[in-house]
């Protein structure tokens, strides 16, 4: 800004009014940041005299001009600057020394003694949005307060800036972008100009040039692109202060302000810097990468293809780090400029690894053909290559179905692979302890799977390497030594779900799902059974997502839709080998459908084809008890759990065990049956008070449901007992409004339902519908089974809750 148009700046002068004659202020400002324009204004139409000093200059001649305000231009932190300053404070001891820096107070000065009174920042000096319209006006430039606020979002309010792009709107007669981008490249110019002349550190400009480059970043990848010296890192926290940067919240990042960063980045250009801008932008990613900073390191060749394509091809074994929908075009841009046998193999694991970050699980028959492309392509490799490439051939394997063959070619690479290069050792011995441990889930051996599973984490956290470590401890959930008894092992499994925090995507699936129905959430669960992206890997949580989901739809009242998707399942994949946990997960999840629609046979014939050996995977006792309960055979249930009601302990099946066996007492109906069903119960509702699992009181059936609820309210229970069964009688209500969509009225039964509430008996129902008792009889049979009722209060009660009627 010239002296002949500055702008008048109120706030300012009272700034410098406050302070004490012959002070030393130190100003932390960027050049050209409107400090000696507010002096001018302080000290116009006084007597004051004011000189302009530079720290480049480190004596002051004897006869330099008399002053009362010094305004110095302290150009660095090195000793000369110190000299420089010390001389001045010396020849003008009772002047008032304004110190501008664009970095910090020299260190030297204070053990010199000389420290300054007062501090301000470099952000006091910016422009605020009224300034900008008055310097707008005074330019002859009409200026919108919201196009002011605009300027100082996309600029800043670097008094330079402002001003450059202000004029040369009021040259244009508009506020455009021409105008910002002539007025921001006319001051990148004066700042590249003025560092080429040693007028500042040309470290602090270079950084700055980097910054631009590369674009938003992390707090911490920004201060490593500005830790080149003391210098530079002081320059970013006054640029910072003066309002070149702008942070994004939601994304964690901090950046140039945009036109700040287009005059920059045309800067490079200008000055044929691209080259080495980027030399230096690939030399920093690659010290990040080696230190284990994978996400640093590549954030910061996210958007430049040239660094970008040669760290791929050195750092590939380190690609897992990088979100898959990020590395996957990254790889297939690689492989087709150059396609090196690293780049080709480092794409296919981003195609086919699920221990890849952000992977989904789902991998394609398009994507596995790709992947077997590339490998072929490579070929037999030696070293560590070859390794990697052998890696991913199990996991096709694995893919395909061969769980066996996947498993012994990733055990034979975790014991006897021999990585040499020191630096992706951790990274790929932990991948191969996955692998393995995957490939055993698959194989349906989960004794195995923990025991690579638990190597891998131990390896990935003492190498940093946090992702890898929590995927790994995530798959160990599904795993249990083959000596722990089965009770345990189930609830093991169901306390490590529960509540979990999931980072993979299949296994969050699985959480979900599991939240959902421990607590009987209906909104939840209908939320887990939006349609989803298959799960190709690992396989058997496709297989646990479809037992969940079964389960789900059968507290829905949906189980026809649930024996639809078992029937697709089973048809997707028939060409794949069934390992002996799939199948009898699968038998499980098709004999829960079964009994939810109905088919109690088929669902005992299900339950049946599971063989004895597989009593280590799932209840089967308590499976087959459910079933025959609900088909109407209590003695037969009875008898499945003659021996598990100690067996199961005192988790989950305990729960469910005593209260299958409660239903069964209850069916039965004698006055001695009543008296066990009651002990059954009471046991039941003491031993859920710990753990409070709702899943098993809503299982057998809403009728079932309201059975418990009723006799619960005739025990002798403590509060924690009253508790809980009020807990009950609120999942029954929300399950009931849930499900009262599905529940399949007709338009007459609705009819009816109304009825009921004025009806006194069922002829006195009949008359009022104009229908024979019989018919009555038969509606109210079909109205019952939907809500899950068996009297005529009952059903009242429950069609007032849903909402059938007011």
């Amino acid at each position: 800004m010239s002296s002949t148009d500055r702008l008048s700046r109120p706030r300012l002068v009272a700034l410098w009014q406050r302070v004490m004659p012959g002070a030393t202020v130190l100003v932390t400002a960027q050049h050209k940041s409107g400090v000696a324009s507010s002096v001018r204004e302080w000290l116009e139409g006084s007597e004051k005299e004011l000189v302009f000093w530079s720290s480049n200059r480190l004596s002051v001649p004897e006869n330099a001009p008399h002053a009362d305000v010094i305004v110095l231009e302290l150009e660095g932190m090195r000793t000369d600057h110190a000299t420089a300053t010390l001389a001045v404070r010396k020849h003008w001891p009772d002047a008032t020394l304004i110190a501008v820096s664009s970095t910090q107070w020299p260190p030297e000065l204070l053990d010199a003694g000389l420290r300054p009174e007062r501090i301000f920042a470099g952000s006091l000096f910016g422009f605020t949005v009224d300034e900008v319209l008055d310097r707008a006006e005074q330019l002859g430039l009409a200026l919108a307060w919201d196009e002011a606020t605009n300027l100082l979002e996309l600029v800043g309010t670097h008094v330079g800036f402002v001003d450059a792009v202000l004029r040369a709107a009021a040259a244009r007669g508009i506020l455009d972008d021409e105008a910002f981008h002539t007025g921001c490249h006319e001051q990148a110019a004066h700042f590249a100009g003025s560092a080429a002349a040693g007028v500042f550190r040309p470290n602090g400009w270079y950084a700055a040039l980097v910054t631009a480059r590369i674009g938003p970043m992390p707090r911490r990848t920004l201060l490593r692109v500005w830790g080149r010296d003391e210098v530079v890192r002081a320059a970013l926290d006054n640029a910072m202060q003066s309002g070149f940067f702008v942070e994004d919240l939601a994304r964690d990042t901090i950046a140039l302000r945009p036109a700040l960063e287009s005059a920059f980045v045309e800067r490079i250009t200008r000055e044929g810097q691209l080259d080495a801008v980027d030399d230096d932008i690939a030399a920093l990613a690659a010290k990040l990468l080696d230190e284990g900073n994978s996400g640093d390191g590549w954030a910061l060749v996210a958007d430049l293809p040239g660094p970008r394509a040669r760290l791929l091809a050195t750092y590939w074994w380190q690609l897992g780090e990088v979100d898959v929908a990020l590395a996957r075009p990254w790889l297939e841009q690689a492989v087709q400029r150059d396609p090196l046998p690293a780049l080709r193999v480092a794409l296919a694991r981003a195609l086919v690894s699920v221990t890849s970050a952000g992977h989904s699980g789902s991998v394609p028959l398009a994507d596995r053909q790709a992947a077997r492309e590339q490998l072929e392509a490579v070929g037999e490799q030696p070293g560590d290559l070859g390794i990697a490439a052998e890696l991913l051939r199990g996991i096709l394997l694995r893919l395909d179905g061969h769980y066996v063959e996947a498993l012994e070619l990733h055990e034979e690479l975790a014991n006897t692979s021999d990585i040499s290069d020191v630096a992706a050792a951790s990274t790929l011995r932990a991948n191969m302890l996955l692998q393995a441990g995957l490939s055993a889930l698959d194989a349906s051996r989960p004794d195995v799977a923990a025991a690579r599973l638990s190597a891998a984490a131990s390896l990935a956290h003492g190498a940093g390497h946090d992702r890898l470590a929590r995927f790994a401890h995530e798959l160990m959930l599904f795993t249990a030594p083959n000596e722990l008894p089965m009770a345990s092992g189930f609830q093991a499994r169901l306390d490590n779900l529960v509540g979990a925090q999931a980072m993979s995507r299949p296994i969050r699936r699985v959480v979900e799902l599991s939240n959902a129905l421990y607590v009987v959430d209906p909104t939840a669960m209908r939320e887990a059974l939006a349609p989803a992206d298959p799960i190709d890997d690992p396989r058997i949580m496709a297989y646990i997502v479809l037992v969940l989901r079964t389960i789900a739809h059968g507290l829905l009242g949906t189980s026809e839709l649930a024996l639809s998707s078992i029937n697709l399942f089973e048809q997707d994949a028939h060409t794949a080998e069934i390992a002996p946990n799939q199948l009898v997960i699968l038998s499980w999840a098709r004999a829960e459908a079964l009994a939810g629609d109905g088919q109690y046979d088929a669902a005992v014939e299900a339950i049946s084809r599971i063989p004895e050996a597989a009593a280590r995977v799932v209840p089967l006792d308590l499976l087959m008890a459910r079933i025959h309960l609900r088909g109407g055979e209590p003695e037969r249930a009875i008898a499945c759990l003659a021996s598990s009601a100690t067996a199961h302990g005192t988790g989950v099946l305990a729960v469910w065990t005593h209260l299958v066996l409660f239903h069964a007492y209850h069916a039965i109906g004698s006055d001695s049956s009543l008296d066990v069903a009651r002990q059954h119960l009471q046991v039941a509702i003491v031993a859920a008070v710990r753990s409070r699992p709702l899943l098993p009181f809503a299982a057998q059936g809403m009728s079932a449901l309201n059975a418990t609820i009723a006799e619960a309210s005739g025990l002798a229970l403590d509060p924690g007992g009253s508790r809980f069964v009020r807990e009950l009688e609120r999942m029954r209500d929300e399950l009931q409004r849930a499900t009262s969509s599905t529940l399949a009225l007709s338009d007459r039964e609705r009819t009816v339902v109304r009825a009921l509430v004025e009806a006194e008996s069922t002829r006195d129902l009949a008359a009022r519908l104009h229908v024979s008792p019989n018919t009555i009889k038969t509606q109210l049979r079909s109205i019952y089974k939907k809500l899950g009722v068996s009297s005529w209060a009952d059903a009242v009660a429950t069609a007032k809750r849903v909402g059938l009627v007011e």
